[in-house]
């Protein structure tokens, strides 16, 4: 075995990758990761500009620092009834209403 092949053998994890079911899950689910990026990126903005963190994010909200985590990664599938309180605690609009004008996430 030369040193090349060895070391890569070192290197290499014994542990089967999951890279193809991971690829499959996103493409069958690109449409709501989508958006929930877009809210992740709309928190995050919102965080930053009240000058919060996750934790006070969390204890607004008395969900887990760990449940908002998710949130600002956009692996979260949120409910409306979530997104609606993610709206009020931080004063901002994620869903556009007939009424609004502003953009939708």
């Amino acid at each position: 075995m030369t040193k090349l092949n060895k070391k890569l053998s070192e290197l290499a994890s014994t542990k089967p990758s999951n890279w193809k079911a991971k690829a499959k899950y996103r493409r069958e689910n690109r449409e709501w990761l989508k958006r929930s990026a877009a809210i992740a990126v709309k928190v995050l903005d919102a965080l930053k500009a009240q000058g919060l963190t996750q934790k006070d994010l969390a204890e607004r909200l008395d969900v887990t620092p760990q449940y908002i985590n998710k949130i600002v990664k956009g692996e979260e599938n949120l409910t409306l009834e979530t997104i609606t309180n993610l709206e009020l605690a931080l004063g901002i609009y994620i869903i556009l209403r007939d009424s609004d004008n502003k953009s939708v996430a």
